[in-house]
């Protein structure tokens, strides 16, 4: 996995430079990350909007593994009803206003056995975030960069 610095421009994705996607929990040994308590409210919320992420309409570059467990890379655990895995090949893409954050999907592995804590405003834009797969998510996505992403990928698609 690559690694970006929490609110960095998350460059990873196909077709979407410059509409500034905002990296969030792209953590590998060697580098820096931010270490904290969260709230449990909060990590119950990111365990359920992970429970079925929408995944964009693009090849995923294979599963990681938590670069940081020595034998186990990140295996699968459960908190409060919720699995979550440091193996993972899926993306968590919250809305915020006209922004989005774009997470791993483990991201609740990093918070949980690496003390990762995530930048407040992530932490906000969690809780404000609608269920996946809801018209109002659906919506809140497509009112940010989002939405010209959908349609580069659409037109790159269809070329």
């Amino acid at each position: 996995m690559a690694f970006f610095n929490d609110l960095s421009v998350c460059d990873f994705l196909p077709s979407g430079d410059g509409l500034g996607f905002l990296a969030i929990g792209w953590l590998e040994p060697g580098h820096q990350y931010g270490r904290g308590e969260v709230r449990k409210d909060f990590f119950l919320k990111l365990c359920a909007l992970l429970q079925h992420p929408w995944q964009p309409p693009v090849p995923c570059g294979g599963i990681h593994r938590c670069g940081f467990c020595r034998f186990s890379g990140g295996g699968e655990l459960a908190f409060g009803g919720y699995r979550y895995s440091g193996s993972s090949n899926r993306l968590l893409f919250v809305p915020d206003g006209s922004r989005v954050f774009v997470a791993p999907a483990g991201v609740p592995h990093y918070i949980d056995a690496h003390e990762y804590c995530p930048p407040a405003e992530f932490q906000q834009a969690v809780m404000n975030c609608p269920e996946m797969g809801s018209a109002k998510y659906h919506n809140a996505f497509l009112a940010t960069p989002a939405k010209e992403w959908l349609q580069r990928l659409e037109f790159r698609s269809a070329a």
